[in-house]
């Protein structure tokens, strides 16, 4: 078939008199190419590729043809030849002229980083070219350009700066960064009520992210949590962010509030979040703490102390509202007169 393939593109380099007898539309180019640059092109790239490397034919494509809409093809298909096969005086002039000519390509600087990680040399060129593509990649960071920045570093006998390229707050960055997208995606379709398994597989992939981390951020739990009651899968978000989290951050207030004004918007798993309210309350009892206990103290009909707790939180909150014109009162003082009310029942 390679024999076959190679016969018909030179039977086209025959019959393309320089090109005139038309042209193609090239789908990933989004441009049309004359015949005769293609089969030059695949000519060239099937001997980059073949059982015997040869860069000759697409070097001498890239000299016939310094307008193609291919040539950036072109150098990244000889990218991988001289960042594997040539020698280390070869490679460095062909990157340099690759570089030259594409100076923001990503491909380019980081195959030219590959092939100066393999040489060994020359490394502050490999850090300054690695730093650019970090530059121009922005948030969030490849990993792979960042392993191979922390390995010049490391080259560079840098282990400091190779751990703050690609150590463990890397790492934690990453997973957030992909918690977040993959949490974005399941809210999406669970939204449009379609590709529910997909979304589930996806919180799925992000509570086992968590729970392999020690120090997960309590927040991103809740975050998962509220994926599976939406899926209407309760033990799973028990799991992730239930009874156990509780008593794992029973010094964190922050967490606590959170974990206790969850559980209170569900109308399940009130015992939990009645714990995690009241411990909340012994290490910072402010009107919003205060308030979440009342409201959990309300639905387990606990009203007496849900009135006292609702009653601090209006005490608590005037001062806010006396301070902050327009801030939301009302809430706080409906709450004591449903309980009240409740009572009076």
């Amino acid at each position: 078939m390679e024999a076959k393939a190679k016969e018909l593109y030179e039977k086209v380099l025959t019959l393309d008199l320089g090109g005139r007898t038309g042209s193609y539309y090239d789908e990933e180019l989004k441009a049309n190419v004359p015949y005769v640059e293609g089969a030059e092109f695949a000519l060239g790239q099937a001997a980059a590729f073949g059982r015997k490397p040869d860069p000759a034919p697409l070097r001498a494509f890239i000299k016939n043809h310094p307008t193609s809409k291919l040539i950036k093809n072109a150098y990244s298909y000889l990218g991988n030849y001289y960042g594997r096969m040539a020698s280390k005086e070869d490679a460095a002039a062909f990157f340099k002229e690759y570089t030259a000519k594409f100076p923001e390509d990503k491909r380019a600087l980081s195959a030219y980083i590959e092939r100066i990680i393999k040489d060994k040399d020359p490394v502050d060129k490999g850090i300054a070219l690695a730093e650019k593509l970090k530059e121009l990649t922005g948030y969030p960071r490849n990993p792979d350009y960042q392993e191979a920045l922390a390995s010049l570093y490391t080259l560079r006998d840098d282990a400091a700066k190779a751990d703050e390229e690609y150590g463990k707050d890397f790492a934690d960055d990453y997973v957030t960064t992909a918690v977040f997208a993959l949490n974005g995606y399941a809210n999406f379709w669970i939204e449009q009520g379609r590709n529910l398994d997909s979304a589930e597989e996806m919180a799925d992939i992000m509570a086992a992210a968590l729970g392999a981390k020690k120090d997960s951020p309590a927040y991103m739990c809740g975050q998962v949590a509220g994926l599976y009651t939406k899926l209407k899968k309760s033990e799973k978000a028990l799991a992730i962010y239930g009874p156990e989290f509780a008593k794992k951050c029973r010094d964190d207030q922050s967490a606590l509030a959170s974990y206790a004004s969850f559980w209170n918007r569900q109308g399940t798993n009130l015992e939990s979040a009645l714990g995690a309210a009241q411990r909340s309350v012994e290490l910072t009892s402010d009107y919003y703490n205060n308030f979440a206990l009342a409201q959990i103290l309300f639905k387990l009909k606990n009203y007496p102390d849900a009135l006292k707790a609702a009653e601090k939180a209006v005490e608590l909150v005037k001062p806010m509202a006396a301070k902050y014109e327009g801030f939301p009162i009302q809430q706080y003082e409906n709450l004591v007169k449903q309980i009240k009310e409740a009572m009076a029942k």
